[in-house]
């Protein structure tokens, strides 16, 4: 990692002097050309639509769009990165944003917001929080995701039990699971061991936290956070919910489309692949989290990153105002892909589907923690993945295993600072 931001720091000086970005020649006799990266597919015919507006009023820029899939998206970027060679404007995650930011790739844009061409009081401010770095906003939101419990309404109806709702408690969740299981066999609620879609949200229920609000330090030594472990591992035992060797065969997402389980944590992102599946469509609904300690989610999402070397930083910085608008997040909103991150605009997502209780996502986000990430999220997210799936698995008790993360995790976090 230190390797890695030496390189980029490196090269961000000799990029001042060479440029890079859009690999044509400019000239006020040519089209300027900027390149847009992104991993998702899906999205590409929405994203493109938008670009097509931008391009209306503004000849003389291209747009290009580039895919690569998100296993070998951050791949291909660090490789950019190093040569010099990113995107004008690029998709960011938390999980990544602090790694780039601290090594001079992106271009700030608090001046947008300091001019209000881009308005961060209509985004969630847990939105602009994620993407500011050292004072300094450095990308635009784009779209907001956070998790909901979904269900199946025909095999409540088998079971004569209530649906889910907003006024669910943790322990109505969990007494309805057991009778599920009791009366059917099949499990009634799945969880994926996924971090944000299940543990991460539970701890967040349970009043824990996976991290410090600072960032400096780890939640694992927290009680509350100690307590979810706990929790987690004592429906495992009590075989309320599938093993973690289960869901390595058959994910929580599977089980739930093959109507094998009733109920089961999934992100915002899902919402489309359900709705393609005609085997479950038209029997699937959700609602909010059940409240445990405290009405909590993690909430993540994308945003929209410059190039800190790109050749036409006014252009990009005209895109990506563009992409930041109602305008551009009402179309996003439609296309229920994703919600958008423009507060005015989620009303629209909520209503792309009339079928589905789509509040249930949007009623996490006024009570949204920011995801947990820092600089080098990727190895304390090892460690913890490597312990934790320890506990699952009746290898270490909740208490030694948040233990061990707790130090490690402090450890790469000193190294951080």
């Amino acid at each position: 990692m230190k390797k890695f931001i030496l390189s980029l720091l490196s090269l961000g000086l000799l990029a001042s002097f060479t440029g890079c970005g859009s690999d044509e020649k400019s000239t006020t006799n040519k089209e300027k050309v900027l390149k847009l990266a992104l991993w998702d597919a899906n999205q590409k015919p929405v994203i493109e639509s938008m670009i097509s507006n931008f391009e209306k009023e503004n000849p003389g820029v291209k747009v290009v769009v580039e895919i690569t899939p998100f296993s070998q998206y951050w791949t291909k970027l660090e490789t950019a990165a190093t040569g010099g060679q990113l995107q004008d404007i690029f998709w960011i995650n938390a999980p990544n944003f602090t790694k780039y930011a601290k090594a001079n790739m992106i271009l700030p844009i608090q001046d947008l917001a300091d001019n209000k061409a881009i308005n961060t009081e209509a985004f969630p401010e847990g939105m602009i929080k994620m993407y500011t770095y050292d004072n300094k906003l450095m990308a635009a939101p784009k779209d907001i995701d956070t998790t909901a419990l979904w269900y199946n309404k025909e095999l409540f109806d088998s079971l004569q039990l209530q649906y889910p709702n907003d006024n669910w408690t943790w322990d109505d969740m969990i007494t309805t699971a057991k009778e599920i299981k009791n009366k059917t066999g099949n499990y009634g609620l799945a969880l994926g061991f996924s971090g944000q879609e299940d543990y991460y949200e539970i701890i967040s229920q349970f009043g824990g936290r996976v991290i410090s609000p600072d960032k400096k330090t780890s939640g694992f030594s927290d009680p509350n956070t100690i307590a979810a472990v706990k929790e987690i591992k004592q429906l495992l035992d009590e075989k309320v919910i599938p093993s973690l060797g289960e869901i390595a065969d058959t994910r929580s997402s599977d089980l739930f489309q093959s109507q094998k389980v009733a109920m089961t944590y999934s992100g915002s992102w899902m919402v489309k692949q359900y709705m393609k599946n005609e085997i479950i469509k038209d029997k699937v609904d959700l609602t909010k989290l059940p409240l445990k300690t405290k009405d909590a989610a993690i909430i993540h999402g994308l945003g929209y990153a410059i190039y800190s070397q790109t050749k036409h930083p006014e252009e990009a910085k005209k895109l990506v105002t563009y992409l930041s608008s109602k305008d551009s997040h009402d179309i996003q909103a439609k296309s229920g892909i994703v919600i958008p991150a423009y507060i005015e605009s989620q009303e629209i997502w909520t209503d792309s589907y009339p079928n589905l209780n789509l509040h249930g996502y949007s009623n996490m986000l006024p009570n949204g923690i920011e995801y947990p990430a820092s600089l080098n999220t990727g190895k304390w997210e090892d460690v913890m993945n490597e312990y934790l799936n320890k506990v699952w698995m009746g290898e270490l008790t909740p208490e030694k295993a948040c233990e061990i993360i707790n130090e490690k995790m402090n450890s790469i976090l000193k190294e951080e600072a």
